[in-house]
């Protein structure tokens, strides 16, 4: 169209119908402003919309409550759209047309082009959107359906294409528009004029908001109309698929700007800084800016006592961290503008930068990814040994309880010469003495509190230095305060990420076919965190069901260190053939008693969480499962008949298992806790094996050949019935349910099949095929051996051991495919067995305050997987008044809260039912963090706070480990042992 021949002219009407730009259009960031802004004509088809206006009908009589709400909310979007429309048209034809026609010009061409980019193209996008929906608005009484008009609408990639621009371009428009004004005094009053001359006084910035503001408007109004519409109601899956459309357009628009802005700020960060080798250094490669803090640092001397603070700016990049000082710059032209200048302390590879933490020797961290720390308990013991040397933290503090302990040692010795007195003292006695005592433990507890809460914002971080005079490199440290505790967590959690992306595993971790703009980027793929057998003789969390041909094996692994150990394990007596977690049940409160009888110790042990095994001898076991514990098998049982057990489906409440016979054994829980070892039930599903099992919105889905049967709960009745495909001999194999869609695949084959979970229709097929061969030579046979869908991932473990991820929206709505997948160049040499995700159960108070032991030394064997960092909301502590006098007593003293002591330990949750992670925090990362001292219930109130998460686990099972690009070998034997790979799935932050 471009030259002016027909066949051009037809392909670009194809493309426009099609919602595709025929001529690719480049990224207004990437490339000069200019370039774009003059393409931008040429590409822009000005097309004048003539449509009538959306009026809605007056309300027929005898319509429900549930109608007439709807016709309300149809009002609102009309209306909504309406005025939407209209400030649309305000911009370009009060703002812009008068600017570029007026005489002397106000604004030149190129930045009028840069203020109102892209506002056309949205215009026309609304105008289209507004002829469909004045057309179902007229016969909405007859049809009353919306959502597929705003599926066909918005589902276009030239909606997508020209929001994002006009997004990314937004915060150079308005800097254009307040550098005018502060230059030009008659700009300033043409927008004056402007606003004061329309009905409504909305300034033009604020008209220049509303496309931003459109998509979570349009969001709001449907999730009231989907709210308002009922089950089998024919508008419920357009406005399921609608809101998907919605949110996955509105969180690709976030994608975009978050891209956009952080390569613009390594631009301002450059030109900031203003110098030449580190212009370079930004402009080389493909390096980005994952975030930057303002924080204080701290100097201390070699006492540990603190010399002066410095406020620094932290810039992390990909592979480089920078420390800056910012000082505010004023613009040369006015009073206006105001922009940072930069002065660089430090620049330091991100691979050679280690996190300090508490009783970490200097070193620790060139041998891992994250140091060691010590053990809570052992807080009063360093700080008894010159605490400057092991830690460089805030030196007061630590003189502080330095002071109480050696108090505490004379205090004792008081005591025991009070011992030897003959006479007796009403006030010098023993009881005295252990008064004297108590409260100087809850002195030194409130101290060592204090101590953490400091350390909740420090970062202390090992850096590299310049070689020394004999050529042997050296390190310095650098100490620095975040603002809140979250902050911290949140900062080293990105650095772990970011060094993790660098390691040479993770260099070449997946294989993308060319990008079409709808694949994961680079920086959000799945990192290798490692892999490791899991069948160890002898060695003694997660636990791995893998088997011979006679009889199974269950591996414990910990995930409490820096890298994954097997911890456990131990021979079953027959093949596993699936797993499930079973989550804790909650706790009543009981009376107490002295009297603990078995039956108690039955009941206790049933609310803690468990894994259930099925095996192939038709035999169901149940194992704890809480953190720190071994093999403890709690319950063994027969199903009947001994059918072997194919799949299982667990809740607090209810264990359901499929059997190889067709049925669905339903059990149930004993009062005491334990579950019932005959079935309650038996549901007959036919006579092909039951291969997987789901709950879903209380309903039981149950695989069994080609078809899913969808029982009740409470009935134990087939309420409905799924073909899932068509083709005779078709099995299913596994399932996987997120928000309203399931997933379906196949023991042949290597399509997936997409079904809505109410109205059981089928929405889309997936064929992973077409990835994998353009990764591996030759066309094997490929088939889906397991499967999961977790953070915007459909995840797929494959028969040829490689791992297919495909990108779905990442909230609850329909979980369909958006773009191409990858393949992970690490496979295992056998299919992939399992593929689960960790999550971590926050406690509730009252099980922590049930849970928490008392005050003091804690227990030697109490496992550290117990302690999860409890966040703290507060600011580092004052230092008190060294002069002020400590009441010892009781009656004035500081009483220890018992129900906030410590630790709150979380059960792990599996989205797939295989196995039970253990693993620490929410974030996934493997850091190893203090645990929380007793505090009062004030101050936990404070800590309320958590840091988002910002990466989750994954892992995989299958027979060794081998990189796919690799020259193919036979592998040895010991690489054919049953093996686990973990990765972290990079969180995207709000």
């Amino acid at each position: 169209a471009k030259e002016g021949t027909k066949d051009g002219l037809e392909k670009t009407k194809a493309a426009v119908k099609r919602g595709r730009s025929f001529i690719r259009t480049k990224s207004f960031i990437s490339q000069d402003h200019r370039s774009c802004f003059e393409e931008e004509q040429n590409l822009f088809i000005d097309v004048d919309c003539k449509h009538p206006e959306a009026v809605l009908t007056p309300m027929p009589e005898g319509l429900s409550q549930q109608q007439v709400v709807r016709r309300y909310i149809l009002g609102s979007i009309v209306e909504s759209e309406k005025n939407y429309v209209d400030a649309l048209k305000r911009i370009l034809e009060q703002y812009e047309k008068p600017l570029s026609e007026m005489e002397p010009r106000l604004l030149s061409e190129r930045k009028l082009r840069m203020v109102f980019y892209r506002i056309k193209e949205i215009l026309q996008c609304h105008s289209l959107f507004q002829i469909a929906l004045a057309s179902r608005v007229s016969e909405w009484d007859t049809v009353e359906t919306i959502g597929d008009v705003f599926v066909a609408s918005f589902s276009k990639s030239m909606v997508l294409d020209a929001y994002s621009e006009y997004v990314n371009n937004f915060s150079t428009a308005v800097a254009v528009l307040k550098k005018t004004c502060a230059t030009k005094p008659a700009f300033l009053d043409f927008l004056k004029q402007s606003q004061e001359s329309s009905p409504d006084r909305v300034t033009l910035h604020s008209l220049m908001m509303r496309p931003i503001q459109r998509f979570p408007q349009f969001i709001l109004l449907l999730q009231d109309m989907l709210k308002n519409t009922a089950r089998g109601h024919p508008d419920r899956l357009p406005l399921q698929m609608a809101l998907t459309e919605l949110e996955t357009l509105a969180e690709k628009l976030n994608e975009r700007k978050r891209d956009a802005d952080q390569r613009c700020e390594i631009k301002q960060i450059a030109k900031a800084i203003n110098e030449r080798y580190l212009n370079k250094l930004l402009s080389s490669g493909n390096r980005y800016l994952i975030r930057s803090d303002d924080v204080i640092e701290t100097v201390y001397n070699d006492k540990g006592e603190i010399i002066k603070t410095k406020e620094r700016r932290l810039f992390m990049l990909n592979d480089v961290l920078m420390c800056a000082t910012a000082s505010p710059r004023a613009s040369h032209e006015s009073h206006v503008v105001t922009s940072q200048r930069y002065l660089l302390k430090w620049s330091v590879p991100l691979g050679h930068v280690d996190v300090i933490e508490y009783g970490s020797s200097p070193g620790a961290g060139e041998h891992g990814r994250h140091p060691t720390t010590h053990s809570p308990e052992s807080l009063a013991v360093v700080a008894n040994v010159k605490p400057y040397k092991v830690y460089m933290g805030p030196g007061q503090l630590y003189q502080d309880l330095q002071n109480l302990l050696h108090d505490l040692n004379v205090v004792g010795q008081i005591a025991q010469l009070i011992g030897n007195l003959r006479g007796n003292y009403q006030n010098l006695n023993q009881s005295v003495a252990h008064e004297w005592t108590s409260g100087l433990q809850r002195l030194i507890l409130k101290k060592e509190e204090e101590i953490r809460a400091a350390d909740r914002c420090r970062i202390q971080l090992q850096l590299p230095g310049k070689q020394d005079k004999s050529g042997r490199p050296t390190f310095f440290s650098a100490v620095f305060n975040t603002f809140t505790p979250a902050i911290k967590e949140s900062w080293v959690s990105s650095l772990q990420m970011a060094k993790l992306a660098l390691e040479e595993e993770n260099h070449l971790g997946w294989f993308c076919v060319d990008d079409d703009g709808n694949q994961a980027k680079k920086e959000m793929h799945p990192l290798l965190v490692g892999h490791m057998p899991v069948m160890v003789a002898r060695q003694p969390e997660f636990k791995i069901g893998s088997c011979s041909s006679q009889m199974g094996q269950i591996a414990i692994v910990s995930f409490q260190s820096s890298n994954p150990k097997v911890i456990e394990c131990f021979n079953v007596e027959s093949r596993i053939l699936c797993m499930a977690y079973i989550p804790a049940e909650e706790q009543q409160p009981r009376e107490p008693s002295g009297a603990i009888d078995a039956e108690a110790a039955v009941v206790r042990a049933s609310h803690v969480p468990t894994i259930c095994l099925g095996t192939e001898e038709g035999s169901i076991s149940i194992y704890k499962s809480s953190q720190g514990s071994k093999k403890v098998r709690l319950q063994h049982f027969f199903t009947p008949d001994k059918s072997t057990v194919m799949s299982l489906a667990c809740s607090p409440q209810g264990l359901y298992a499929g059997l190889v016979n067709g049925s669905v054994a339903s059990y149930t829980k004993a009062p005491d806790g334990s579950w019932n070892s005959e079935p309650q039930q038996v549901i007959k599903l036919g006579v092909l094996p039951v291969r997987s099992l789901l709950l879903v919105d209380g309903s039981l889905w149950a695989a069994s050949g080609g078809q899913v049967f969808v029982a009740n709960l409470e009935t134990h009745t087939i309420e409905n019935q799924l073909e899932a495909h068509q083709d005779e001999g078709m099995v299913i194999s596994h399932m996987a349910v997120a928000g309203v869609g399931i997933w379906i695949a196949f023991t042949s084959g290597s399509t997936l099949r997409l079904f809505h979970t109410e109205t059981l229709k089928h929405l889309q097929d997936v064929n992973i095929a077409a990835p994998v061969h353009g990764m591996l030579p030759g066309h094997q046979r490929l088939s889906v051996t397991s499967l999961l869908v977790c953070h915007g991932l459909l995840m797929v473990g494959t028969s040829l051991g490689v791992v297919v991820a495909l990108p779905v929206p990442r909230l609850q709505g329909i979980p369909k495919v958006t773009g191409r997948g990858m393949v992970s160049y690490h496979a295992h040499n056998g299919p992939v067995r399992f593929i689960v995700m960790a999550t971590a159960l926050q406690k509730s108070d009252k099980d922590r305050a049930r849970e928490s032991p008392p005050p003091g030394p804690e227990s030697q064997d109490e496992d550290p997987k117990d302690a999860l960092s409890g966040e703290g909301g507060t600011s580092c502590p004052s230092q008190g008044d060294s002069n002020t006098a400590v009441w010892l007593g009781d009656s004035l003293g500081l009483t220890a809260q018992k129900s906030d002591l410590s630790s709150s330990s979380g059960s792990l949750n599996m989205s797939h039912g295989s196995s039970s992670l253990e693993h620490r925090s929410v974030d996934s990362s493997l850091c190893d963090l203090l645990k929380d001292p007793s505090a009062s219930s004030r101050s936990r109130a404070q800590r309320c706070r958590r840091a988002k998460a910002s990466s989750a686990l994954v892992v995989c099972g299958g027979q060794g480990h081998r990189r796919v690009h690799r020259k193919a070998r036979q592998p040895p034997q010991e690489d054919l042992v049953s093996s686990v790979m973990v990765w972290q799935i990079p969180l995207l932050s709000s």
